[in-house]
């Protein structure tokens, strides 16, 4: 799992955000966190979280996306499955099974939807990040989307096969997968397998997909979370180079503020 917590001391970026109610797929109501730009109207870049959900990770990530000139959701997809302790990894682990991931996918599209027609957004493109389980479901969202520029930390080529409720994995729709693509893979996740993120990139560069893979010698699972470290500390020069490169990939696909 990735990132269930900030470091302690952790400076949260000065910008403007909201609570606000997307409406799922079935008509509930999926809380998110909105995060502004000095500048609107903007690009919008829609955050899909791991395994833990909303976690404070994810709200410092969403309100870091704002200050580099982006509208920013984080929305809380397992608000039908309830909360589980901050930085709990059993309970968040136990959830995780209910979650009808197909389900979470429709929601994630209402989402991309409604952020759209929100009158602080710009664009023909929206961006998506997703992590983890997240990252996979990033991924999955670009076979049905041709309108995201899509950005995946440490996603499961083959998804999580014990998990019936998992939509296809990657591998098995990767001719249906539309660009532009980054993702970003650590060489030693094993979880993951970096063979399985080489098979992926190879159906891709066969299916002419634009996309771009990034792998980091020597780290494994959640590195980006070393980016919130001080300067110096294990990973952070590649959790570093990781997020300027996905800046530099939405200035490319999303543009800037006004």
């Amino acid at each position: 799992m990735c990132h269930p917590e900030v470091p302690a001391g952790t400076p949260l970026p000065d910008v403007r955000a909201q609570e606000i109610t997307i409406k799922a797929s079935d008509g509930g109501d999926m809380l998110g966190l909105l995060a502004f730009p000095q500048g609107t109207p903007a690009p919008a870049v829609l955050i899909v979280n791991d395994v833990f959900g909303r976690s404070d990770f994810y709200e410092h990530l969403a309100r870091r996306i704002a200050q580099a000139g982006y509208v920013a959701l984080d929305v809380e997809y397992f608000f039908r499955e309830g909360p589980v302790p901050a930085g709990d990894r059993e309970a968040a682990m136990a959830r995780q099974p209910k979650l009808d991931q197909n389900r979470t996918l429709r929601d994630l599209e209402g989402a991309l939807d409604q952020l759209r027609a929100r009158p602080e957004v710009k664009g023909a493109r929206l961006g998506v990040i997703g992590f983890c389980m997240g990252g996979t479901l990033a991924l999955d969202l670009t076979a049905t989307r041709t309108d995201i520029a899509t950005v995946s930390y440490y996603g499961f080529p083959k998804g999580r096969p014990e998990n019936p409720k998992a939509p296809p994995a990657p591998l098995e729709i990767a001719e249906r997968m539309h660009g532009p693509l980054l993702g970003h893979w650590g060489t030693e996740d094993t979880g993951v397998g970096i063979e399985n993120v080489r098979e992926l990139d190879a159906k891709l560069t066969a299916a002419k997909v634009p996309h771009a893979f990034h792998e980091y010698e020597g780290f494994a699972h959640g590195f980006l979370k070393a980016f919130l470290d001080t300067e110096g500390s294990p990973g952070h020069e590649q959790a570093c180079t990781s997020w300027k490169r996905t800046l530099d990939f939405w200035r490319k696909e999303l543009g800037r503020a006004t």
